[in-house]
């Protein structure tokens, strides 16, 4: 191979990686019009917090509250409920009634959607210097896209003077 030959293939390869190394002229060459810039990819899953956003509370006289504001197109698992204090597990008392679908992930299950409200017993918890901590556990999914671990959030309420 003569050493002209080599010279004239090289720009061509030159302008062919910078072509596919450069998102910007890469998007343009698909008729993408990004004004220079890359279009923005965003997550279309939310953050659990956003997703499931909790509020806890209490309610006098003597009960907690446990509030779920659960966005479209989300829904929390009845059976993944729970509550703890120090290990133990806290008696929920009866949880409100739920929907059953039929679940990708487990078949047929019982599930909460737009909003979760379930009250109980103050007295379940042990009452520690004006207050109560204890650690909930619960699981959901963003329907047909993505089903989020387990969540444990750790409560700590102070009751009413």
């Amino acid at each position: 191979m003569s050493t002209g030959m080599r010279h004239s293939i090289l720009p061509g390869l030159l302008s062919t990686l910078f072509l596919f190394f450069s998102p910007s002229l890469y998007a343009q060459g698909f008729g993408l019009n990004t004004g220079g810039k890359l279009p923005e990819v965003r997550n279309s899953v939310l953050p659990t917090e956003e997703a499931f956003a909790l509020s806890t509370f209490i309610e006098a006289p003597g009960t907690v509250v446990l509030l779920w504001e659960i966005k479209d197109g989300y829904y929390l698992y009845r059976n993944s409920l729970a509550a703890t204090e120090a290990g133990a597990m806290v008696a929920l008392g009866e949880l409100p009634a739920a929907i059953t679908i039929e679940d990708e992930f487990f078949g047929n299950v019982d599930v909460y959607f737009d909003r979760l409200l379930h009250r109980f017993p103050l007295s379940a918890l042990n009452v520690q210097n004006h207050s109560v901590t204890f650690e909930l556990q619960y699981q959901g999914c963003a329907k047909d896209l993505y089903c989020y671990p387990m969540q444990h959030q750790t409560v700590t309420l102070s009751l009413p003077q």
